[in-house]
């Protein structure tokens, strides 16, 4: 059984990921496997350098996230960022898949793909679990947590799908707008669950 985390931007899915890990389930993050791609030697340093210019390389050869987002995201910017998504995309899927189905497999994994709807990677899994939270608490905590200014963050949320319409689409909901510790019994029942359906999978 493949498993995946999405939600939107700032509404703890590192967190919840983290409590999952806590409970048994390893986790591997999409925005790791990006990282890695943009980092110094990189897969996907040079495509990005000969779509967008040298300029968004940094001295060390990683590419310059904070550039790089400045062309990509906010009004006009669609095409562009698309462009950004046919070189990132694929290998990150690809990625993930063949950690996700490596064997033999020691225990429970999850995915998390932050926007999973948005690629149409949702076909490839058979449990979704959906971290939400309403959109004013979005923009609190872009700012206040992330230092992001409300122009910014407001340009991130509009390039993303609203998280109502992720919940509706997803297996099992987790609206992270409670206390720490309510999370962490949320990502406890999940980690229990995952586990349940894998044993089942396996007899």
């Amino acid at each position: 059984m493949r498993t995946v985390v999405t939600g939107g931007i700032a509404c703890g899915k590192s967190l919840f990921a983290e409590h999952l890990r806590r409970n048994g389930v390893d986790t591997l993050d999409a925005d790791d496997i990006v990282r890695s791609l943009e980092s110094p030697g990189g897969a996907a340093v040079e495509e990005i350098a000969a779509a967008f210019g040298r300029r968004m390389l940094l001295p060390d050869g990683s590419v310059d996230r904070a550039a790089l987002a400045a062309e990509v995201f906010g009004p006009g910017r669609e095409e562009s960022r698309r462009r950004l998504e046919g070189i990132i995309h694929p290998k990150t899927r690809k990625s993930l898949l063949e950690w996700l189905d490596a064997r033999p497999r020691p225990g429970p994994r999850a995915a998390v793909v932050p926007l999973l709807f948005e690629t149409g990677w949702d076909r490839d899994f058979d449990f979704i679990v959906c971290v939400s939270a309403d959109r004013r608490t979005q923009l609190r905590r872009m700012v206040e947590l992330r230092g992001m200014r409300p122009e910014d963050a407001e340009a991130r949320l509009a390039a993303q799908m609203p998280c109502e319409e992720k919940e509706k689409r997803s297996s099992a909901v987790v609206r992270n707008c409670g206390s720490a510790g309510e999370l962490a019994r949320k990502a406890r029942e999940i980690a229990q669950a995952i586990a349940r359906a894998m044993e089942e999978e396996r007899t």
